[in-house]
């Protein structure tokens, strides 16, 4: 998944991910005691979805399945084309005004795909996309020190709590 124009930040950690409402929807654990709360969260129901070298990307969520998508680039209604970072930019400011623009990027199956703008949940977005290419979750929170850029660290809540069933709740009603 490393098309041009798709915002990609390196890290080491583990995801563990849950399903709700048919998204895969995980944390990101990172520092010294990641491991050990893997383990815990994988013992209240999550599963493993990624661990060690991690790549999170930042994507969009849709309104309609699959709910995930990672944009490179936009054609606007006007045929002006808008790559990389400043994609997130102009969906904000643009969306509602050009919902037929043509949205390309990867798809949760990780086929390179198009959306028009008006499927894009501009309020939900943007998102942090981790875990494999052919099935990425939905990265809603973090625990332990991660220094990440700033729109990834906007994107994610900082889970303070490491109870597992805490931790549940703020990744399923994210």
């Amino acid at each position: 998944m490393t098309q041009k124009g798709i915002l990609t930040f390196q890290t080491e950690g583990v995801i563990v991910a849950y399903t709700a409402n048919d998204v895969l929807k995980g944390v990101l654990l990172a520092g010294s005691n990641a491991s050990a709360l893997a383990a815990a969260l994988v013992a209240d129901g999550g599963q493993i979805a990624a661990q060690g070298a991690l790549a999170l990307r930042l994507g969009v969520a849709l309104y309609d399945r699959p709910f995930v998508f990672v944009p490179h680039s936009i054609i606007d209604e006007r045929g002006a084309l808008f790559q990389g970072e400043i994609v997130f930019d102009w969906l904000r400011a643009t969306a509602y005004d050009m919902p037929r623009s043509e949205v390309f990027g990867v798809n949760v199956r990780g086929k390179q795909d198009q959306v028009f703008a008006r499927d894009v949940d501009v309020e939900a977005s943007p998102i942090v996309v981790g875990g494999p290419d052919d099935a990425p979750v939905f990265v809603a929170a973090r625990i332990g020190g991660v220094d990440l850029p700033p729109r990834f660290a906007a994107a994610l809540k900082e889970c303070l709590s490491s109870d597992p069933s805490a931790v549940r709740r703020v990744v399923e009603s994210a």
